[in-house]
């Protein structure tokens, strides 16, 4: 297949096996919330595919979805023009060309801002910025935003609850640390619940509790 279609059926696989989430704001569409962000998703689909080595035959651009990550790999490596310390800041293509189709298709905005954009996607969502390794081949790691709770697997925002439940005096510091997220990530997830207004800080700062409210 095409790199393009390769691309599409990529952003597919990612849709049909990553956990959604639903906004809707006044009287406008359903907004779906993608528990990675989708925009950090894209573009590391879009450097796997422009900055992939074609010349390792039988190797292939890979999307693994694991319990806690997703990893996007390509053979390749690190382009040979990019020394590591100029990582995410200077930006060379593989393949011009394939790089030069998807900006067309107005799937690349700006040159070398790719990693910049996967970096604060995943610092909006209150979740890790993303791990990037290189070897022979090129990885992306993003982490996921759910806990795995024996065999089921939850939502942040449901363990939240769940921790709450138990310990209503619970500091976000301690929530980080049983969810494995950042703080940030404790915050975004705490306001998103208040928002659908499920769960509210009683008292003062420093001696209140956690309510959770109609579930």
């Amino acid at each position: 297949a095409d790199s393009y279609s390769n691309y599409q059926n990529a952003v597919e696989f990612l849709y049909r096996n990553l956990r959604l989430s639903y906004e809707i704001k006044g009287f406008g569409p359903r907004k779906e919330i993608l528990e990675v962000p989708e925009d950090a998703l894209k573009e590391a689909l879009v450097n796997a595919l422009a900055h992939r080595d074609y010349l390792e035959k039988g190797a292939n651009v890979l999307v693994e979805i694991y319990d806690n990550r997703v990893e996007i790999t390509n053979p390749g490596g690190l382009v040979s023009a990019i020394k590591k310390d100029k990582f995410g800041k200077k930006s060379f293509s593989r393949n011009p060309l394939l790089f030069s189709l998807f900006k067309r298709v107005n799937l690349v905005e700006k040159v070398g801002s790719g990693i910049g954009r996967m970096r604060r996607a995943m610092k909006e969502a209150g979740l890790p910025l993303p791990k990037f390794e290189f070897t022979n081949f090129f990885t992306v790691t993003f982490t996921r935003a759910v806990k795995t709770v024996g065999k089921t697997t939850l939502k942040t925002g449901e363990s939240i609850l769940i921790l709450v439940r138990k310990n209503p005096k619970i500091t976000k510091e301690e929530l980080a640390k049983q969810l494995g997220i950042t703080i940030d990530g404790v915050k975004y997830h705490i306001k998103q619940l208040r928002k659908k207004g499920v769960i509210e800080w009683k008292g003062p700062t420093k001696s209140g509790h956690w309510e959770v409210i109609g579930k």
